[in-house]
């Protein structure tokens, strides 16, 4: 896995969006799983460890027994949250203090998801009561290395890295998370690309010659467009902050896929050190406004959308929502 591209987004009108894609060697666009209020879940592999669920909420995921495991969603209060790959990097605490729980690191979605309603209850439960735990998940047979972003109503966002000595919250990002290194280093890594714009370079005169730009485009001449964290963090950067605003919802989504576009991996392209394809299972958008959860999968680009609507939202039992990965075409004759 060399895991993922993320981002926030505010459209005119308001309404914060929360994007991201999952880059797997597996398929992991399977199903939507629906965590119901009121309901104990487990939050440990290798403990018995338990919560109860304050906040219903939905996302990409499966259900191990009664361990629900998200790999991104949004819960009822509009909260939405992404865990993306983080190695050589994630270092997780081998101590759980008095009064604290333990989780484990592919569960800190759900856990969060179902216990905050916002940004700075987040900050509160990691202070309080929960500690991340090197944990072995059993399907995967390690503990996989994680780092995770979350974003609410505000439009702020929140960065949670685990790291040799606890975590590192980072709450002033830009909104933008790839994988390794940490972000203090991306966002560093962005002053190497100050001369981008999406204005087109000037004539110049050289050796009694004016030399023109060819087309369009000029502005970003010596762009990074290979698929290592550093490049896809400034590619998913530069576009969030120059693309035109989106108007509304709608807008915002078809945003968030173009923009999500520019990182996406067909199979093939990244071969891993035991020649495994690395590929885009999936894109996921989400409006913390509309508790809306949209997405597109590898086999299947038309977006789809499931919300967290009243009716769901009083449902008492867990409802997963299979997804179909054969491609929808629309046939004009």
């Amino acid at each position: 896995m060399i895991g993922c591209s993320s981002f926030t987004l505010e459209s005119q009108d308001n309404k914060h969006f929360l994007s991201r894609t999952m880059d797997f060697q597996i398929e992991m666009a399977e199903q939507i799983l629906f965590i119901p209020r009121n309901k104990e879940i487990g939050i440990a592999h290798s403990n018995e460890e338990t919560i109860e669920t304050s906040y219903a909420c939905l996302g990409m995921g499966a259900m191990e027994e009664d361990h629900p495991v998200l790999f991104d969603g949004i819960n009822e209060k509009g909260l939405m949250g992404a865990t993306l790959y983080f190695p050589g990097y994630a270092e997780y605490s081998e101590n759980i203090k008095k009064n604290q729980k333990g989780i484990s690191p592919d569960m800190v979605i759900p856990t969060v998801l179902t216990q905050a309603s916002n940004l700075e209850e987040i900050i509160d439960l990691f202070d309080k009561k929960f500690v991340i735990i090197n944990d072995t998940n059993p399907t995967l047979g390690l503990t996989p290395p994680l780092h995770f972003i979350f974003s609410d109503s505000s439009g702020q966002s929140l960065i949670i890295e685990p790291r040799q000595g606890g975590l590192s919250i980072i709450k002033d990002s830009i909104g933008v998370m790839t994988n390794s290194p940490d972000y203090q280093w991306h966002e560093t890594n962005l002053r190497n690309y100050l001369s981008f714009t999406p204005n087109q370079k000037e004539s110049i005169e050289l050796l009694g010659k004016t030399l023109k730009p060819f087309s369009q485009g000029s502005g970003t001449f010596g762009f990074p467009g290979d698929f290592t964290p550093p490049s896809r963090f400034v590619r998913t950067a530069y576009l969030k902050n120059y693309a035109e605003k989106p108007s509304n919802e709608l807008a915002a989504i078809t945003l968030c896929h173009h923009i999500l576009e520019s990182v996406s991996i067909p199979k093939g392209i990244v071969i891993t050190e035991h020649g495994a394809s690395d590929f885009t299972c999936y894109s996921a958008y989400m409006c913390s406004e509309t508790l809306s959860y949209y997405f597109s999968t590898y086999g299947n680009q038309r977006i789809r959308k499931i919300s967290l609507s009243e009716s769901l939202k009083n449902e008492k039992e867990f409802k997963n929502f299979p997804i179909v990965n054969e491609e929808d075409i629309l046939e004009l004759n």
